[in-house]
């Protein structure tokens, strides 16, 4: 495992009672050129290779940016352990169509709250009644409805800083084939 991995294991072990600590900022594309910022929940670690796991509604803006270019950047700071973990990702975009298992995997660790916001409607369309509250367009099932997508950020390059100790510690991590390449920078 390499060191950065181990550094993000600890850091989520220590901060496992944090909610927060679970958000990330995914930075995307869109087809105009246009940049996109949004925080978005961890769903977890591969554990067979260097990559991250969301989910998401296949209708939003971020399903379409990623479409269009799957190169996105990932900035997560953990507060309690002062730091912060910036990657550079290409993203797999999975569908039932495409990856049933894992799909369904995703979908079964979901509450019935979080399953029912696939079902409210296309993600960024006018709310017809604000006043109300949302109402699913359906009943959640067993079975992820189509626009249920999970998306793999595979890792290729990671800038660690550690805001802790004078001075701080900056490392960068470049993926080389299949080892990661460690230089020590200048915070």
């Amino acid at each position: 495992m390499s060191v950065w991995r181990q550094r993000l294991v600890k850091s989520l072990y220590q901060t496992r009672s944090t909610p927060e600590s679970r958000y990330f900022q995914l930075a995307t594309q869109s087809p105009d050129g246009s940049l996109h910022n949004r925080t978005v929940v961890c769903r977890g670690l591969d554990e067979n290779r260097d990559a991250l796991w969301l989910i998401t509604d296949t209708r939003s803006q971020k399903w379409q940016d990623l479409h269009h270019n799957p190169h996105a950047a990932v900035c997560w700071y953990i507060a309690k352990t002062r730091e912060q973990y910036r990657f550079s990702v290409r993203c797999a975009l999975l569908t039932m169509e495409s990856d049933e298992t894992v799909c369904k995997q995703h979908w079964e660790r979901l509450s019935e709250l979080a399953r029912a916001q696939f079902l409210w409607g296309k993600p960024g369309e006018l709310r017809a009644h604000p006043e109300q509250a949302l109402v699913a367009e359906q009943t959640a099932t067993d079975k992820p409805p189509s626009q249920f997508g999970v998306v793999r950020l595979d890792i290729s390059n990671v800038d660690y800083l550690s805001l802790k100790g004078n001075p701080q510690t900056r490392e960068r991590y470049r993926l080389d084939g299949e080892q990661w390449q460690l230089e020590t920078i200048i915070p």
